[in-house]
């Protein structure tokens, strides 16, 4: 029996049916804009439940590994414990991040003047020895110091702006860490349900096909998430200790800034890399900041070649210009969450598809080099 999409228009109910249909399709392409804005309006308004979700998976990880290897099978301690885990990683790095972020601009703010007439300096005699004319070079950094300057003297009131919008995103914070404790503590009812409407709303095979695929995507993003967040713990620390031995200064802002981008797959390493080397060479400390690019060096290839293969093993089963393009294509869509969840999600894909042609070719009788399959006897090549 065909489906109503596939039956030709006859009657006068049809052919208006497909105008209609036709114009809210044309409708949506001339406004697409404005739909996207729409959109993003609402997703805003939700933005702190859909945060609480993001949060309630997240920890829902280390949840589940301490109700059974701690409490015995009981969510309720584990989630509790999950939550100071997670309250006191917070404040160990509010506390380690904000002075040294305060100590790093008022060095760099009182070094500044010195920069500029050792560079001015440089130049001027680089004009007089060598004949070189760095008369705009000089007007140039001229400028720039006192634009940074400027810069500096106005940060007071832009923090106070910036301080009466976090007021404001800390509320929504709130909103979210309330929501993801109810989800997490209520995550195997609402599980229960969800499966119940899906199996009540679809046929029983679709049902199922549904449900296997959302099993492989949690299987997914939480091998590779959680493997992530594990890996990313170990180069920071790895990052503070090396900076410490070595005393290079600002050891803990420049080491969570390592160990925060180090999240992002590929990229993420030298992402972090580029804001503690500038700060090194910004506060006066040229060969700290050579030790420093060597320690970043060193440390990803201890972790690229023994300590991440054994953490996150094969979780996605991307090659490695997959993985660039998930990390490309995420971030231009959703920026950096987008790098984050781009690996998984792409991996997630992939093992449909790959599902899905072994399913064709199984279907086919041939496997993928188009060798006939057959049952008792060895495979014949395909004509």
């Amino acid at each position: 029996m065909n489906h109503w999409y596939e039956r030709p228009p006859r009657l006068m109910r049809d052919w208006i049916l497909l105008i209609v249909m036709a114009g809210l399709a044309l409708a949506a392409v001339l406004y697409l804009p404005a739909l996207a804005n729409g959109v993003g309006k609402v997703l805003s308004l939700f933005s702190p439940f859909l945060l609480a979700i993001a949060l309630a998976y997240v920890l829902d990880i280390p949840t589940r590994w301490f109700a059974q290897k701690i409490f015995r099978g009981r969510r309720i301690p584990a989630i509790a414990l999950s939550y100071l885990v997670f309250f006191g990683v917070l404040a160990a790095l509010i506390g380690l991040v904000v002075p040294q972020l305060v100590e790093s601009v008022g060095t760099f703010a009182a070094a500044l003047p010195g920069y500029l007439d050792n560079a001015e300096l440089l130049l001027e005699r680089a004009q007089e020895e060598y004949g070189i004319d760095t008369s705009a070079i000089l007007v140039w950094l001229d400028n720039s110091g006192k634009n940074i300057e400027s810069l500096l003297s106005e940060m007071a009131p832009s923090l106070a702006g910036a301080a009466m919008g976090a007021a404001g995103q800390l509320m929504d914070f709130f909103v979210a860490l309330a929501a993801s404790i109810y989800l997490l503590a209520g995550k195997q009812n609402l599980l229960t349900g969800a499966r119940a409407a899906l199996r009540a709303a679809l046929p029983p095979r679709t049902a199922g096909s549904v449900l296997s695929v959302f099993t492989l995507a949690n299987r997914t993003f939480c091998g590779y998430i959680g493997g992530q967040l594990l890996d990313a713990v170990l180069v920071g620390i790895e990052t503070f200790v090396l900076m410490l031995l070595l005393r290079i200064p600002f050891a803990p802002l420049i080491a969570v800034i390592v160990g925060v981008t180090n999240i992002i797959p590929v990229l993420g390493p030298y992402l972090g890399a580029v804001p503690g080397a500038v700060l090194l060479l910004l506060s006066g400390n040229p060969i700290k900041m050579a030790e420093f690019l060597i320690i970043i060096l060193v440390v990803q290839q201890v972790d690229g070649n023994f300590i991440a293969p054994r953490i996150l093993g094969d979780a996605t089963g991307l090659s490695g210009l997959w993985v660039l393009v998930a990390i490309v294509v995420g971030g231009g869509l959703m920026g950096i969450p987008g790098m984050v969840i781009g690996v998984p999600l792409l991996g997630v894909v992939a093992a449909l598809a790959k599902s899905f042609v072994g399913a064709g070719l199984s279907a086919r009788g041939i496997d993928a080099d188009g060798n006939r399959q057959l049952s008792g006897k060895k495979s014949e090549k395909s004509l």
